[in-house]
């Protein structure tokens, strides 16, 4: 099983490097949970490149109901594929759209083994909390969203994450009421709001930080933690500009390249 997990991983990892799509390699998808983690992993290493930080995925309920799960999964972020907000990027094959996100920055190391994280304790290991864009993509051909566990063993669908600047006073902000909208070079697509992450985004924090640590891993200091969608997705297509607008708590935007 590790040798079939490995070469699978292996096989994702080049799809995503050259930014194109695959054929489902054998005995896709994944049959579990497990199997699909396994493979995440032998993909994170296979792509050799630095890991700075996690995405969450499947935060709402709507988003579980579509991808066929009872809760969120999380997936790497890889250095070479964190942008600031107003760069342009390619646009991979098998995009599936864009995600307006609320992603902290991490101050410090979590403690080894803790993982009894709720949204008030977690803010001891936040530095700063951003307006972000998540792009979202399979490399494994296929229609729409795939179900979790081929979710999970594609980088849990990250393609990039790109970042805006820092909320200022954020713990005094209201970021689960606040409204978000996302557009599509000048037109409104769709909007929401962070009560949509997890209840709050740092509820959405918390569970990463109890998660990473029941696998004997945690957080570090500099980590990017991109939360989940406060409204659904963006849809995003070639020379195209997105942008989410959080109000007073600021802006942030990606163009496509043609």
């Amino acid at each position: 099983m590790a040798d079939v997990s490995n070469m699978t991983g292996s096989v994702l990892a080049e799809a995503r490097r050259k930014a194109g799509l695959i054929e489902p390699p054998k005995g896709w998808p994944p049959a579990d949970a497990e199997t699909a983690e396994t493979i995440r992993e032998a993909a994170t290493a296979a792509m050799g490149e630095p890991v700075v930080g996690w995405k969450i995925g499947a935060t709402s309920p709507e988003a579980q109901q579509i991808m066929g799960c009872d809760g969120p999964f999380f997936g790497p972020l890889f250095a070479p594929r964190v942008y600031e907000s107003g760069a342009t990027i390619p646009f991979a094959a098998g995009t599936l759209g864009v995600e307006c996100e609320y992603a902290f920055r991490i101050a410090k190391d979590q403690p080894a083994g803790k993982k009894d994280y709720d949204a008030d304790s977690i803010l001891d290991l936040v530095a700063s909390c951003h307006p972000a864009l998540e792009i979202v993509g399979r490399r494994v051909a296929g229609d729409g969203f795939p179900g979790v566990a081929e979710a999970v063993a594609d980088f849990a669908l990250n393609v990039a994450f790109v970042y805006g600047p820092e909320i200022a006073d954020f713990r005094n902000a209201d970021l689960a009421g606040a409204e978000v909208r996302g557009f599509v070079d000048t037109e409104q697509t769709n909007a929401g709001h962070g009560r949509n992450v997890y209840g709050h985004p740092l509820k959405a924090l918390a569970w990463l930080a109890n998660a990473l640590a029941d696998r004997g891993r945690g957080l570090k200091a500099g980590d990017w933690v991109s939360t989940g969608t406060c409204l659904g997705v963006v849809p995003a297509a070639p020379g195209t500009r997105v942008c989410g607008d959080y109000g007073a708590m600021g802006r942030v935007e990606v163009r496509f390249a043609d």
